[in-house]
């Protein structure tokens, strides 16, 4: 299921993708980011890959994904969405699945605690909002390559 909010529709915001088959997690992420992006939600990988829009600015996707799934979901998403940056959605960064999917081409691991500053922050720098010199880092530990 899709949500999408009058916010997120407006064009001049990149796009993200929430790929998260829990609910809850799932609108947390959505209610989070829609009112800087334009934001796509989605319950599985199917749903995502049925969308329309095939270049979204960055790809959230929860770990359980990957568990269910294998790793090679990684490679297809890289495939389908190739200029994507691709960020995890773990309970923690040393998750053994979060950091086999660094190592398979993910782009960071946003993990708890999951508020509102760590994911728009790790979204940003993932988008390449500029970052404020001086400022105090927000950001959930991710590593970006």
């Amino acid at each position: 299921m899709q949500f999408e909010t009058e916010i997120s529709a407006r064009a001049d915001r990149p796009a993200i993708f929430v790929i998260e088959p829990e609910q809850v997690v799932r609108s947390a992420l959505d209610y989070i980011l829609r009112e800087r992006y334009q934001t796509h939600a989605f319950a599985s990988m199917d749903e995502a890959m049925a969308s329309p829009m095939k270049a979204p600015a960055a790809v959230l996707i929860g770990i359980a994904i990957l568990r269910d799934r294998g790793e090679e979901v990684l490679a297809e998403l890289s495939k389908v969405f190739a200029t994507t940056k691709i960020l995890l959605v773990a309970e923690r960064n040393s998750d053994p699945v979060a950091q086999a999917g660094l190592k398979q081409g993910a782009h960071g691991v946003i993990s708890n605690p999951i508020s509102f500053n760590s994911v728009c922050d790790a979204v940003g720098v993932a988008v390449g909002a500029p970052v404020f010199p001086g400022e105090p880092s927000r950001l959930t530990p991710v590593a970006f390559g």
